[in-house]
């Protein structure tokens, strides 16, 4: 089961990336995920830390990249976790408007699946942090 969980999290995060392409409406994202997904922001996160269903989910991840002219961000691994669990490492760097700098941060979140769904995504601030939730080591 559990390269199916890791097949279903790239499968995913490719749909990301065609809606983020204009490729595809963001109502894609739901067929991989649980009627009742939640995802969990970073520590530090100013607004609310838990966002219920796609549309919260999506709201969030629009207040993130708002600041920024050009986002993007380049998935590094995707780790089984076990039980029912997959680690996704992720760089992302965003230009801010009126700026000619760009800002890099690597993160990490762990997915946690129910029967061939991701049911939950919590965010970290770092890939060492996620990695320790997970209880992977490098």
């Amino acid at each position: 089961m559990s390269q199916e969980n890791v097949e279903v999290v790239r499968q995913f995060l490719a749909a990301f990336v065609e809606v983020d392409e204009g490729l595809a409406e963001p109502q894609r994202l739901s067929q991989f995920i649980t009627p009742d997904f939640t995802a969990s922001g970073p520590p530090g996160w100013p607004g609310p830390r838990e966002f219920r269903g796609l549309d919260e989910f999506l709201r969030f991840r629009a207040e993130w990249m708002e600041p920024y002219d050009d986002w993007r961000y380049d998935t590094q691994k995707i780790l089984d976790a076990g039980k029912n669990r997959v680690v996704g490492i992720f760089h992302q760097r965003g230009k801010p408007r009126d700026s000619e700098s760009w800002v890099h941060m690597d993160y990490g979140i762990v997915y946690t699946l129910e029967e061939g769904l991701i049911q939950r995504g919590q965010m970290y601030a770092s890939p060492e942090e996620t990695l320790e939730a997970a209880g992977l080591r490098e």
